[in-house]
């Protein structure tokens, strides 16, 4: 079975922390909406005309592998960043689609 472990030593099937990942996201962009007015990359300030992804600091994957999933839906392990700030923190070779070895 598809299960991960928080720190509490609970286990959260992939499709529970998927959902809350989704509700986590939508709460971001709801925050900074109602913080500010509007939704904008926190990393380079961007606001309009643009893609705007909610991209992890933490991704989801090293958040189940490391026995701690509940950061993977939490909100303060969430950034909004325009699509650009996105493949450049997730290391993607924007031309390929690829990541690049550091």
């Amino acid at each position: 079975m598809n299960t991960y472990q928080t720190s509490t030593g609970e286990r959260l099937k992939k499709s529970v922390i998927d959902s809350l990942v989704k509700k986590a996201k939508k709460e971001k962009l709801k925050q900074q909406f109602e913080e500010f007015g509007f939704n904008f990359c926190e990393d380079c300030h961007i606001s309009g005309g643009v893609f705007l992804d909610c991209s992890h600091d933490i991704s989801v994957k090293e958040c189940q592998e490391s026995g701690q999933a509940e950061k993977a839906f939490d909100v303060n392990n969430i950034k909004i960043r325009c699509r650009s700030c996105h493949q450049k923190k997730d290391k993607l070779n924007v031309q390929f689609g690829q990541s690049v070895e550091k």
